[in-house]
């Protein structure tokens, strides 16, 4: 299939497959994941990603900066158009851990995912943490609030079973 009908064909299933894929807060986790990925010259899967985060939502990251620790936060249109642009680069998340705790409508998800410019690098670029916030509206899982933390020290992070459901 072309590079043009396949984008097409993605975006206008991506709506579709995100609700599917948000049945459960696993689900959701698993599918931000993939849709933050992409190839080098590509962009995000922006239609998946607006369709999995609540309008409402917020986005916090944390990091160290020139020796101090930086924290930033931003609305879920503010990030979504900050990953809005082709990038030269690729970007691959890839979880390794994740535990879950959901009762009724609301789930919270630590997941511990290492990132690569190249899918099939032998070591992860970073890895980070992250903590999310999910709510079930009636139709599906969506992000509330996402936490994502790069430590200082990537060997300080503690050793995870890979995660299920990926």
């Amino acid at each position: 299939m072309k590079r043009g009908a396949r984008l097409l064909l993605t975006l206008l299933l991506a709506p579709a497959l995100a609700q599917a894929a948000a049945n459960t807060p696993e689900q959701a986790v698993a599918t931000l994941w993939r849709a933050l990925s992409h190839e080098p010259g590509e962009r995000p899967d922006l239609a998946t990603l607006r369709e999995l985060f609540h309008e409402d939502a917020v986005v916090f990251g944390s990091r160290t900066r020139d020796g101090k620790p930086s924290l930033t936060r931003r609305s879920a249109a503010e990030f979504l158009a900050a990953l809005d642009s082709v990038d030269e680069a690729g970007f691959h998340e890839s979880e390794i851990h994740r535990d879950v705790q959901a009762v009724d409508r609301f789930a919270t998800v630590y997941s511990v995912v290492e990132s690569r410019t190249e899918r099939d690098a032998p070591k992860a670029d970073f890895t980070g943490e992250n903590s999310l916030q999910l709510h079930f509206d009636g139709e599906r899982w969506r992000v509330l609030s996402l936490y994502y933390h790069v430590p200082d020290n990537q060997r300080d992070l503690p050793a995870h079973r890979p995660a299920s459901g990926t």
